[in-house]
């Protein structure tokens, strides 16, 4: 048996996925135009300054992950535009630490008078840089 190819060139847009696959069809849209595709989004943040490098050297100084913790507070500082701000699970995954990490090192920030915090039962923390 021979196979004939027809005269009409072939396009994308001529094959009906749906009802080839199950699973989707061609968009034909255009495309977003990204001014660098390769740079994954997450790449493009940045820490806001700037940073007291005293505050940073007194956190740094305290030990453990504290300075992990100090730098991401600042990071969020960054991204809410002021010094005071709500805590939420995105630090943990930012810092990679565990919830129990983060409020023991926020007592301990609190503790040497680099922060205030306000906790309230079963809510995120409120934090403020001093």
């Amino acid at each position: 048996m021979t196979y004939t190819f027809p005269n009409t060139p072939f396009s994308l847009k001529d094959l009906d996925l749906d009802k080839e696959l199950g699973i989707c069809t061609i968009d034909s849209r255009r495309p977003k135009v990204v001014s660098h595709p390769s740079t994954p989004r997450h790449s493009q943040l940045f820490i806001k300054g700037p940073i007291p490098y005293v505050w940073l050297q007194k956190a740094n100084g305290i030990g453990g992950s504290t300075g992990v913790i100090a730098v991401g507070l600042w990071f969020y500082a960054g991204l809410h535009n002021s010094k005071r701000f709500k805590i939420d699970s995105r630090l943990d995954q930012l810092c990679g630490l565990t919830r129990q990490t983060r409020d023991q090192i926020l007592r301990r920030l609190r503790d040497h008078d680099l922060i205030k915090l306000v906790t309230k039962h079963g809510a995120y923390p409120t934090v403020e840089l001093l």
